[in-house]
């Protein structure tokens, strides 16, 4: 420590002599070269200055422009074991000097000097070469296309290896006069992640992941940022994320577990100017519908007219996204699930069950006439003791429901080729792959009744994600 004292005191001697040299008509350049290069390189040498604090790192990878003293010191204050430096045609010249000065090996790496592509490349290299181990990047020198290619791939590549760290040497004391920093005055200063301070890099992760409706991954990231800044509002973006994550999983008493967590913490005075608070009446409305499916699948009762709705709305939506994503042979299971929920519901009103339909002699009779038109061709269809999806489709018309009983029999025709099939499906029993029309066919009766059923029920089921709000 004293002998550290010791070289800062006679370096700030040669600054004053030098001063004093430069003021008598000395060249600036060479004075400096001469008199203060040499004990700014022993105390970096010794005891380089580090804000915030001074690290240790495997590798470092500089910049180096046609001022190498910068880069020099940037060298010393990473203490590198293997230092690279990335230079241009004109800047090659350099290197030599680097090695004199810091008395290093170093590995030179020649790009174009706006070649941002290369210098991503070669970070992307060293971080690969050491994933686990702390590696420096200096944006000290080099053109700005440089320093600006290495600060952004820094931050980038800290996604996957959290130890890269960008840095660069800065002062505090820029003599005007001379032209160049006081002696002494220079640090190698440590830059915070952007990730970690404010979390807007986060954020904006968070977002377009939620937007993409991955909301593990949105949840993910809201978590990151409690952590990394300490902001507690951003667990309601977690817990928002995560209702929809466990709603489109169809996991409906998770999501209304979370639902009903959010809403309570709303109400609280501290996030009452929470942004989320913006739309408090159209959660109040996704929770309410989440409550009705989970008792639904608690209990089995059709007669939970909001549970049917909430369940079936949402299989009829997700039908539509797979649908979307040329996923058919998902989307068809999700779109007979829904016309399935529904029809048992419409059953439900004449005090019916699939399960246990009770037939009676005639209403028996009168199915199989309705089956055999819709099936025509075939052999007298046999009904079961429990009802199908087609035989409840043919017995609610025997019973004149009043949507269904006036379908136009042709149409059915062809719907019914469509849910014979279904047990033919890949994913149910067979090897078949639904096309996309055959998954229309089903969700858009599918979609008739669920209209139907909102209008009896008097709601309109809320299934988007609200947007983010800031």
């Amino acid at each position: 420590m004293l002998q550290d004292q010791e070289r800062w005191n006679q370096l700030q001697e040669a600054w004053a002599r030098y001063k004093e040299a430069v003021g008598a008509g000395g060249n600036p350049q060479a004075l400096y070269q001469e008199m203060v290069w040499p004990h700014l390189l022993e105390l970096w040498r010794h005891a380089p200055p580090v804000s915030p604090e001074r690290m240790v790192f495997r590798a470092s990878l500089h910049t180096l422009g046609t001022s190498p003293e910068a880069t020099a010191l940037a060298i010393l204050g990473t203490g590198a074991q293997e230092v690279y430096v990335l230079h241009t045609e004109e800047s090659r010249r350099f290197l030599e000097r680097l090695r004199q000065d810091t008395g290093v090996m170093i590995y030179p790496i020649e790009i174009g000097k706006s070649d941002v592509t290369a210098i991503y490349r070669e970070v992307r290299k060293l971080l690969e070469r050491y994933p686990e181990e702390p590696v420096a990047l200096d944006v000290t020198s080099g053109t700005k296309a440089m320093s600006a290619g290495l600060a952004a791939a820094g931050f980038f590549f800290r996604r996957f290896f959290p130890k890269v760290k960008v840095v660069y040497v800065d002062n505090e004391d820029y003599d005007v006069a001379l032209r160049r920093p006081r002696a002494g005055s220079e640090k190698l200063i440590v830059l915070p992640d952007p990730h970690e301070v404010g979390g807007e890099v986060d954020w904006l992760f968070a977002s377009e992941l939620y937007g993409k409706e991955d909301f593990a991954g949105a949840a993910s990231y809201f978590n990151r940022l409690v952590g990394g800044t300490g902001n507690q509002a951003y667990t309601l973006y977690q817990n928002l994320a995560e209702m929809y994550r466990a709603w489109r999983a169809l996991d409906f008493k998770e999501a209304a577990r979370k639902a009903e967590s959010l809403l309570e913490a709303l109400r609280k005075n501290v996030w009452l100017q929470h942004p989320l608070n913006r739309h408090f009446q159209r959660l109040e409305g996704q929770a309410s519908l989440l409550k009705g499916a989970r008792d639904l699948l608690a209990t089995g009762d059709l007669g939970n007219r909001r549970g049917v709705l909430g369940v079936a709305a949402t299989l009829l939506h997700q039908s539509g996204r797979l649908t979307d994503r040329d996923q058919t042979t998902l989307a068809a299971l999700y779109a007979y699930r829904a016309l399935e929920l529904l029809l048992q519901e419409r059953l439900r009103r004449y005090g019916r069950l699939a399960e246990a339909p009770e037939l009676s002699p005639e209403e028996r009779e009168a199915l199989q006439g309705e089956l055999g038109r819709i099936l025509p061709g075939e052999e007298v269809p046999r009904v079961r003791e429990k009802l199908g999806l087609l035989e409840v489709l043919a017995f609610l018309r025997v019973l004149g429901d009043p949507l269904l009983a006036s379908g136009n029999v042709r149409d059915l025709q062809g719907l019914a080729g469509v849910l014979k099939a279904r047990n033919q499906a890949l994913l149910v029993h067979g090897l078949q792959v639904p096309s996309a029309r055959q998954v229309e066919q089903v969700a858009g009766l599918a979609r008739k009744l669920l209209q139907d059923l909102q209008r009896e029920v008097g709601l309109q089921p809320d299934l988007e994600a609200i947007p983010l709000p800031r």
